[in-house]
C-alpha cells in the first residue's frame, strides 16, 4: 500500500517507479555503487472459456494426497513475540534526517552523472526515513482515530515540507541534463523525480493535513441510528455492510442506504470540496492542468486522452456481457419486489447486496440459475467447522506458501489489527501495510468469519506477498508495484483461486462429484456478480472525480446529480431515494473518495487479474475451463509469479506483465473468454424469460 501521507498531505510526492532494466544490471560504475550504498545503508538496525464437456468435472484434477490439512495448517501463532523496541524511532529518524539535509552533496555540474548519483543516494536515504515515518503515523491514526494522532501527522508534514521544497527544483534541474543521458536508469529516475509536486504555502500544507484527517474521521466514526431508538446507532463496518449483504426487506435496506449516504456523504461534502480545491491548486502550481492529469500520469499509459480512450474501450468491450447480467438480475429482483421499480429501467442501488451497489454477489441466492446445484455456503461452512478469525489468516498463508511464496512475518502476527477493537474508533476499510522497516508488514481488517472476509484476507495478504517479494531484491527506489493497478490485481488473482471450485475441493469443502454443468454456471454467475458488475462502478468513480477536478461539474446544480447520471448511463444503477444537489454528496459515502484514493487502479486491476489468472493456469498446463483451475501446491506457477512480483517497479509495467502472460497490454479478452459460457447462458435465459436488455 502506497503511503497516503506523502500524497495526501502535499509532502514531496516524487515518483521514481519505472525503469527499462534492473539497477543492479547497470554498466555505469557510479550507479552500481549507488545501489550498493542504498542496499547497505537501509539494512542497519536502529532502536501496503470454453465449451462444456459431457463430464463437467473431468477438468478438475485432484491428487488424493494434494489437499489442505486444515487442522495442521491452522495452528495458532499465539506464542509469537517481537521486540517492542524494534520499530521506527520517529524522533531519531527526524534527527538523522535533519543532519543529512544540512549536508546535501555539493553540486558543481548538473550534467555530471557522478554528481547526480551522489545526490540521488543522499536524497533516497532521507526520503526512505520520511517514508517509514509516514507509514508508521498513518497506520497508528487509521487504527486509533484521535486528535493526538492526527496532530502527529500534521506536525510531521510541516516538518518535512522544507525538504521537498529544497529538492524538487534540484531534481528538475538535474532532469534537464539526465533526460538526454545514455544511462536509461538515471534518465528515468530523474524523470520521475521531476514530476513531483510541492506546495510552497505552509498554511495550505497544514490545512490539507487537517482536512485529510477530518475526512478519515468522518468516514470512520459516522453512524446511522435506528428510527425508533436513537441510542442504538451503527457504523459502516461491520453492522451496516453486513445488513446490506443479508437483509431482504426493501424498506429496511432503504433505511440503511439512505442513512449512511446522508450521515457520511453529506458530512464529507463541505470538507472534501475544500480539500479538492487545495489539492488542485497545488498540482496546477506544479504544472498540471488538474489533479486528474496528475493521477493519470501515475499509470504510465500515455497522456490523459490516450489513457481515457483505453479505459473507455475496455468498458465498451465488457458492456455486452454486463448488460445481459444486468437484465437477468433486474428481472429476478423485479419478481422479488413487484411494483417497487421500473423493470425496464435502472436498478435501485440498495437492492444489490452492497452499500454502493459495486458488487452484487451477496444476492446470488436470489438470482441463482440452478437451485438444484447450489454453490457452497462458505459462511455457514466456516462457522460449522468452527473457524476462528485467526484460522482465516493461516488458511490464506498456507495457499501462498504452497506455491513457494512467503510465510507472514512475526511482526505481521503481532502487530496487525485483525478485528475491530471495542475501545477506540478505527477505519475498518481493509488494507495492507508495508511499514518499510525490518519486515514490518501488517493488515488492518475488521474481520468476521464469513465468505467475504475469506476472499478479502487472501486479497490483502496478496499485497503483503508483493511487498515481501520486491523488498527481497530491490532497492528502495524500486519497491513498489509495476503500476498502482498491479498491486490490486495481485491480491484479486489469489482471491479468485481461493474461492474456485477446484480449490474448495482441495480444502475438503466441496465434493468433486458435485461439480457439474449446473454448478459451473452457478459459480460463474457468482463471480460475474462480483467482477463484471464491478467494472462500471469502478469506471464511474474516477470519471466523476476527473470531471470534478477539471471544474466541469456545476457544484450548485449537479454535484450529486452528475454522480447518478454517470451511474445510470454506464451501469444502469439509480439512487435508492430522492436526492438533492443542495445537501447530498453520495460519492462521499464511498471510502475512497474522502480518503482520496484513485480508483482507476481497481478498474484496471479488475481486468489484469484475469490476465494473471490465465497466465498462471497456462504455466500449470491448463488452457480450457479456466474457472476450474487451481494453482495450490504448484511450485512452477508460484516461481513464475514470484519472479514477476520481485521485479517491483524496476521495469515498465508492460514488461512485467509480459514476463508472466506474454502480453504487453491491459485488454478485456481474458475476462470475456473466462465468462463466455455464462454470456451464452445469459443471452438464452433472458430471451426465454422475455427480460428486456438495457435501461435507457
Amino acid at each position: 500500500m502506497k503511503s497516503l501521507i506523502l500524497t495526501l498531505l502535499l509532502i514531496s510526492s516524487f515518483h521514481f517507479v519505472t525503469s527499462t532494466k534492473r539497477l543492479e544490471d547497470l554498466s555505469e560504475k557510479e550507479l552500481r555503487a549507488l545501489i550498493t550504498i542504498i542496499k547497505e545503508e537501509y539494512s542497519f538496525s536502529v532502536n501496503e472459456k470454453v465449451d462444456y464437456a459431457e463430464d463437467s468435472n473431468e477438468n478438475i484434477q485432484v491428487n488424493p494426497n494434494d489437499h489442505v490439512d486444515i487442522q495442521s495448517s491452522n495452528k495458532l501463532n499465539n506464542n509469537i513475540q517481537v521486540d517492542p523496541n524494534d520499530h521506527v524511532d520517529i524522533a531519531l529518524w527526524n534527527k538523522l534526517n535533519d543532519q543529512d539535509i544540512k549536508n546535501m552533496p555539493e553540486i558543481k555540474d548538473y550534467a555530471d552523472e557522478a554528481t547526480a548519483t551522489r545526490w540521488l543516494e543522499w536524497y533516497l536515504r532521507v526520503t526512505q526515513r520520511f517514508s517509514q515515518i509516514g507509514n508508521s503515523l498513518e497506520y497508528d491514526y487509521l487504527t486509533n482515530i484521535t486528535t493526538e494522532n492526527a496532530k502527529k501527522i500534521s506536525d510531521q508534514s510541516l516538518l518535512q515540507t522544507p525538504f521537498g521544497r529544497q529538492t524538487l527544483p534540484i531534481a528538475k534541474e538535474f532532469n534537464k541534463y539526465m533526460k538526454n543521458s545514455k544511462n536509461k536508469d538515471l534518465k528515468l529516475i530523474f524523470g520521475r523525480l521531476a514530476t513531483g509536486t510541492m506546495s510552497h504555502n505552509d498554511k495550505d500544507v497544514k490545512r490539507v493535513s487537517k482536512l485529510s484527517s477530518d475526512l478519515e474521521s468522518i468516514y470512520g466514526t459516522a453512524t446511522v441510528c435506528e428510527l425508533n431508538d436513537k441510542k442504538t446507532c451503527h457504523t459502516i463496518e461491520p453492522y451496516l455492510e453486513r445488513l446490506m449483504e443479508t437483509e431482504k426487506d426493501y424498506d429496511r435496506l432503504l433505511w440503511a442506504w439512505k442513512g449512511w449516504h446522508d450521515e457520511c456523504g453529506n458530512k464529507v461534502r463541505p470538507v472534501y470540496l475544500e480539500y479538492v480545491d487545495l489539492l488542485n491548486k497545488n498540482v496546477k502550481e506544479n504544472g498540471y492542468d488538474s489533479l486528474a492529469d496528475n493521477w493519470i500520469e501515475d499509470y504510465e499509459m500515455g497522456n490523459s486522452t490516450e489513457f481515457e480512450n483505453t479505459v473507455d474501450q475496455i468498458l465498451k468491450d465488457i458492456m455486452p456481457l454486463y448488460t445481459e447480467l444486468h437484465a437477468y438480475v433486474r428481472g429476478r429482483l423485479c419478481s422479488m419486489y413487484p411494483n417497487r421499480f421500473d423493470c425496464h429501467g435502472p436498478i435501485p442501488a440498495h437492492l444489490l447486496g452492497n452499500m454502493w451497489a459495486q458488487q452484487w454477489h451477496d444476492r446470488l441466492n436470489d438470482v441463482l440459475p440452478y437451485p438444484d446445484a447450489p454453490p457452497i455456503n462458505l459462511t455457514l461452512l466456516l462457522q460449522k467447522k468452527k473457524f476462528s478469525v485467526h484460522d482465516l489468516y493461516t488458511t490464506s498463508e498456507d495457499f501462498f506458501t504452497s506455491i513457494g511464496l512467503y510465510p507472514m512475518t512475526p511482526k505481521f502476527w503481532a502487530r496487525s489489527m485483525f478485528e475491530k477493537p471495542k475501545d477506540r474508533d478505527v477505519v475498518c476499510h481493509a488494507a495492507a501495510f508495508d511499514l518499510g522497516y525490518h519486515d514490518d508488514y501488517r493488515a488492518k481488517v475488521c474481520t468476521e468469519v464469513n465468505d467475504d472476509y475469506f476472499y478479502t484476507i487472501h486479497h490483502e495478504m496478496g499485497h503483503i506477498e508483493y511487498y515481501m517479494a520486491y523488498a527481497e531484491g530491490q532497492p528502495f527506489v524500486y519497491r513498489d508495484g509495476a503500476n498502482s493497478a498491479f498491486h490490486e490485481a495481485i491480491g484479486d488473482t489469489i482471491g479468485m483461486y481461493a474461492i474456485s471450485p477446484a480449490h474448495l475441493v482441495k480444502l475438503g469443502f466441496v465434493d468433486k462429484e458435485a461439480i457439474n454443468q449446473h454448478y459451473e454456471i452457478n459459480y460463474l454467475m457468482r463471480l460475474a456478480l462480483q467482477k463484471v458488475a464491478f467494472a462500471p462502478f469502478a469506471y464511474v468513480m474516477d470519471k466523476y472525480r476527473f470531471l470534478l477536478f477539471r471544474d466541469k461539474i456545476d457544484r450548485k446544480h449537479e454535484l450529486n446529480t452528475m454522480w447518478w447520471a454517470l451511474r445510470i448511463e454506464h451501469g444502469g444503477i439509480m439512487a435508492a431515494a430522492a436526492r438533492t444537489d443542495k445537501v447530498n454528496f453520495d460519492p462521499g459515502a464511498k471510502y475512497h473518495v474522502p480518503s482520496n484514493v484513485p480508483y482507476m487502479r481497481y478498474f484496471l486491476a479488475n481486468i489484469l487479474q484475469f490476465q494473471f489468472y490465465r497466465g498462471l493456469c497456462r504455466i500449470k498446463g491448463q488452457t480450457t475451463k479456466l474457472h476450474l483451475c487451481d494453482i495450490y501446491g504448484n511450485k512452477e506457477a508460484g516461481q513464475k509469479f514470484k519472479e514477476m512480483l520481485a521485479m517491483g517497479s524496476s521495469k515498465p509495467w508492460s514488461q512485467v506483465l509480459q514476463s508472466l502472460t506474454g502480453e504487453t497490454k491491459v485488454e478485456s479478452k481474458a475476462v470475456l473468454d473466462f465468462f463466455e459460457p455464462l454470456y451464452k447462458w445469459l443471452k438464452a435465459e433472458n430471451l426465454a424469460r422475455a427480460y428486456p436488455v438495457g435501461w435507457m
